[in-house]
């Protein structure tokens, strides 16, 4: 088959949609199917490359202010160029990953040229809300938000989402199919082969207990409230907490730690190759993460196929990826004490962190990458299948009535 995906953020900006597509791509193609990307391009003009083996067709951009590696796509002859890379292409199926204006876009000239399209679900309205203070203002871009979400996507064939609470989010909104297929994870890739003492050395890693935050430093992670619950927990056990991750909110977190006497204690990595990951990983005991916004956390399912323990907010699809007691704990959001309680008793009982690990390696087995590739080829093959049908029943049903 050839599959055509759609986005409107990718490489350089590194995000759950682009490590989505940049994980399923490869594997698609060495089953044998061809796969491009359509994304804003990382320049004002049209551009075509190989990122991640996969060609990306680049449609004209600007950057975003004060965050130059989001790049939106110019509005001008924007259907035109993605109507020509579709024709030039020829896809059986394109998979649009947002609703926005790159993947209106295409929906719009899919359905011009009788391309089945579906769509994963990656958005949730706290990743854009996150910044307003005001409940009431943050409420009406909500609401909007979804609206718009709703108008595209109802012109979709079916929906994909990540996880079951995922699902229920966004079913009330739409009209049409919504099934569940994990993001996936390589299992294999967070078990790495040899000693992680050279990543300890590297990031002035201490010998001790390695409690481990992985994600972007934005305000939807609410990394506050782990420093908080961090800081309880120093006065209990010595432990090394490890932030890996860049984003807004970076200075300000440095600057919490420091505020709270922890600084010494709290290792703030920056942006950690592809390579060095798994190994930061490897040298941990626990992972935490405190987001009420996650439809799955790829964090998280990488912690638990390096076989961590995991402490997180009860909220989002964490509360499917987590059982208390069994592979972590779940706190209520904004209950610092509980979740320096639980930090605890993971960190301070090696034996139950043991047993813990065996669970969450368990657990984990059903997020394998490759029985996401394999769920989503069976469904592009059904919704292609079922298009070329409905365009042959069309068909004769135009004859007849010629006739």
């Amino acid at each position: 088959m050839k599959i055509l995906f759609v986005s409107d953020t990718y490489y350089p900006h590194l995000n759950g949609v682009y490590y989505f597509v940049c994980r399923l791509a490869p594997l698609l193609m060495e089953r044998g199917h061809e796969v491009a990307v359509i994304a804003p391009a990382e320049t004002i003009h049209s551009t075509l490359k190989k990122i991640d083996r996969v060609d990306v067709f680049g449609i004209p951009s600007l950057p975003v202010i004060y965050y130059p590696k989001v790049r939106f796509a110019v509005p001008l002859f924007q259907k035109m160029r993605i109507r020509h890379i579709m024709e030039t292409f020829h896809p059986d199926i394109v998979h649009v990953q947002d609703h926005f204006a790159l993947g209106r876009a295409a929906i719009h000239v899919s359905n011009r040229l009788g391309i089945p399209v579906i769509g994963t679900n990656h958005f949730m309205t706290e990743n854009l809300t996150a910044f307003i203070h005001s409940e009431k203002w943050k409420k009406k871009l909500s609401d909007l938000l979804w609206k718009k979400f709703a108008n595209t996507y109802n012109r979709l064939t079916v929906v994909t989402t990540p996880s079951e609470w995922a699902a229920d989010l966004i079913r009330p909104k739409l009209k049409v199919p919504v099934i569940t297929i994990s993001s996936g994870i390589d299992l294999s890739a967070f078990r790495p082969d040899g000693n992680g003492q050279w990543v300890k050395e590297k990031f002035g890693i201490p010998d001790k207990p390695v409690l481990l935050f992985v994600g972007r430093l934005d305000p939807e992670k609410k990394l506050e409230e782990t420093l908080g619950a961090v800081a309880m927990a120093l006065h209990h056990l010595d432990f090394c907490f490890v932030v890996v991750g860049k984003g807004v909110k970076k200075a300000a977190l440095e600057k919490r730690a420091r505020e709270l006497g922890i600084a010494d204690r709290v290792i703030f990595t920056g942006f950690v190759s592809d390579e060095e990951l798994p190994y930061i990983y490897r040298i941990s005991n626990c992972f935490v993460i405190s987001s009420t916004a996650e439809l799955l956390s790829l964090g998280t399912l990488q912690g638990m196929a390096a076989g961590l323990p995991v402490v997180a907010v009860k909220a989002g699809a964490l509360s499917e990826l987590i059982r208390p007691g069994v592979n972590g704990y779940l706190y209520k959001s904004g209950d610092t004490k509980a979740m320096a309680e639980s930090i605890c008793s993971i960190l301070g009982r090696p034996e139950l962190a043991r047993q813990m690990t065996v669970k969450t390696l368990e657990f984990v087995c059903k997020h394998d990458i490759h029985s996401t590739v394999m769920r989503f080829v069976h469904l592009y093959e059904r919704v292609a299948r079922s298009s070329v049908r409905s365009e042959v029943m069309i068909d004769q049903q135009h004859k007849y009535k010629m006739a």
